[in-house]
């Protein structure tokens, strides 16, 4: 998830200008500018994987002959990567020129130009992960039978293998960039 804000101000004046001999002469101009980002996230991942591979159990008994039994490999491979929650933001929060005149004043006056600006920049972000992985793997190979033949029993098997991998991450990452 992105966010940007990007806000844009006029000018922040005041002026006391023309004013009359013998006056009192205030001028003010306030601005206040509040930027903010609130980002939050949740990821809930559950796997629950079986991964059952076989080539066991298989029966060549009871033959006028030989019982031959050649099974081949089981492999039972399992790769899970669970990735989220993700922040970025960035505020840009700027006014432009804040500026307080007293221009062509008339003779014996009091004038006052003020000008105030308050600038609040903040941002949050905030994630959760809840990861649950449960694999269950099986490889069988194993289990031939090649027996009560009038003949020779022979039974041969391939490799039973298997590899698991997990990987959770990257989880909850933030970048954020303020200002100016």
């Amino acid at each position: 998830m992105a966010f940007a804000v990007v806000p844009a101000f006029a000018d922040n004046t005041a002026t006391n200008d023309n004013t009359g001999a013998h006056s009192t002469n205030v001028a003010t101009a306030n601005s206040t500018l509040t930027c903010g980002v609130n980002q939050s996230n949740t990821f809930i991942v559950e796997n629950d994987i079986k991964s059952k591979s076989n080539t066991g159990g298989n029966k060549a008994s009871k033959n006028t002959g030989n019982g031959t039994i050649n099974t081949g490999d089981a492999s039972a491979d399992v790769s899970i990567t669970n990735s989220g929650n993700s922040n970025s933001s960035a505020v840009n929060c700027s006014n432009s020129s804040n500026t307080s005149d007293n221009l062509n004043t008339g003779a014996n006056t009091d004038n006052t130009a003020t000008a105030t600006s308050t600038k609040t920049l903040g941002a949050n972000q905030g994630n959760g992960a809840n990861v649950k992985n449960k694999v269950e793997k099986k490889a069988k190979t194993g289990k031939n039978k090649a027996n009560k033949n009038t003949g020779d029993g022979d039974v041969t098997t391939g490799n039973a293998t298997g590899n698991t991998t997990v990987t959770n991450g990257p989880l909850n990452t933030n970048t954020g960039n303020v200002g100016p």
